[in-house]
């Protein structure tokens, strides 16, 4: 598989010994469930609007990630140095399908802007 993604970046930045190896989801993305824990993390990337956006996002089973969770999160994709952004869409817009997910998104290189997102990435994958 092709992908934007260093997988296994991203798990040894959460932890390897607590995260289990990465598995192919979608196109260009990556399921990384815990090995200690009923929690996952999706990080899929999508070309679109002209640059690669990344969407991450941490889920367990019983209860929402902290805000520790999604430092780390952040980190683990992006690094010391990128920026990343929490959304809250519209009620009309909003989706959830999973009542303990968070989810960050950004720009795969870092850089300070934020997505439209309504057209391309409409049908972006914001689930896990």
């Amino acid at each position: 598989m092709t992908t934007s993604l260093n997988a296994l970046a991203i798990r040894r930045t959460l932890g390897r010994s607590l995260w289990s190896p990465p598995v192919p989801f979608g196109p260009d993305g990556w399921r990384i469930d815990s090995s200690v824990q009923p929690s996952r993390v999706i990080v899929t990337c999508d070309d679109s609007q002209g640059a690669d956006w990344v969407h991450a996002s941490m889920s367990h089973s019983d209860h929402t990630p902290t805000y520790e969770d999604l430092v780390l999160l952040h980190r683990a994709v992006w690094g010391d140095t990128g920026y990343a952004y929490q959304v809250f869409a519209p009620a009309s817009e909003h989706v959830n399908i999973h009542a303990y997910a968070l989810h960050l998104w950004g720009r795969l290189d870092g850089k300070p802007v934020l997505p439209e997102f309504a057209g391309p990435l409409a049908g972006f994958p914001r689930s896990i």
